[in-house]
């Protein structure tokens, strides 16, 4: 019936650890040929070429299509064992590599090559409830882990053997030398605080949908979603649409941590027990 799909530029290895600065968009697809090609590509993308582009990250597609609701009994079928096969691979991944995402991604490269796991796990949405405006913008989500003062101790002992990024730039002494200042400085978190790991994630494309109750002057907000996959809509089109814009870093209102700074490299943070 329609769509709108926004191609974004893929993320180069050597670009992983880099906060962009802009995020431009390279395409506007609509309902022609062009538009149907990349939708299909949107939900059958599975693997990149890991030498060049990021398979750690997610490639995204943002976007909306809207489907008549005649079929909607069939797609949602479809949807629902894909979306159970996801699942399926993703649990069989973590309980096949452990935990830790950053070990499954690494091991899973070993079975399946190129395959990006984020990706291949993402769930596909879908809506049936008439939407009145669909919205797409740019949000940093702030993540927060408390970590307990053994596991602060035990992962900067465990990183004298490890060949991180982080210490890419310094000889061995020099690392070892900032590793036991950063175990010393451990020992200044005050008895009434705990370590907690605050950090922004990645500019991610974010899809708001708002509908409206006939004889009402105000949306209401029924959902609010990353912006992976195109999202799916049953029955009639939107009445208005916020599309996505490029991404500036410059415009983005960053919310400060309040707390004290006790390793900067590790993102953590000395916090109250009270809060």
């Amino acid at each position: 019936v329609e769509q709108e799909l926004y191609q974004l530029p893929l993320i180069k290895v050597d670009e992983v650890l880099e906060e962009p600065i802009s995020i431009n968009i390279l395409n506007t697809f609509g309902n022609d040929a062009a538009g149907v090609s990349f939708l299909q590509k949107a939900f059958t993308t599975l693997k990149l070429d890991a030498f060049t582009y990021s398979t750690y990250l997610a490639h995204r597609f943002p976007g909306y299509v809207v489907l008549p609701l005649q079929i909607k009994s069939e797609v949602e079928s479809y949807i629902d064992e894909i979306n159970r096969r996801k699942a399926e691979f993703h649990l069989s991944v973590k309980k096949g590599y452990g935990g830790k995402r950053q070990s499954a991604h690494k091991n899973l490269h070993k079975e399946i090559e190129n395959v990006v796991l984020l990706t291949a796990t993402r769930k596909i949405r879908s809506c049936s409830q008439p939407i009145n405006t669909i919205s797409f913008y740019w949000q940093h989500k702030s993540i927060h882990k408390n970590i307990t003062m053994e596991d602060a101790k035990l992962s900067l002992e465990k990183a004298k053997n490890n060949p991180t990024f982080e210490y890419a730039w310094t000889d061995r002494d020099d690392k070892l030398n900032m590793i036991e200042q950063e175990i010393e400085q451990l020992s200044h978190v005050p008895k009434n605080h705990r370590i907690m790991e605050i950090k922004q994630t990645r500019a991610q494309p974010f899809i708001d949908l708002w509908t409206r109750v006939e004889g009402s002057k105000a949306n209401k907000k029924i959902s609010s979603s990353n912006a992976s996959l195109p999202m799916i809509i049953f029955g009639e089109p939107p009445i208005k649409v916020n599309p996505l814009t490029n991404y500036l870093r410059e415009n983005v209102q960053f919310k400060e941590v309040q707390h004290t700074l006790i390793n900067g490299r590790k993102s953590w943070f000395a916090v109250p027990n009270s809060d």
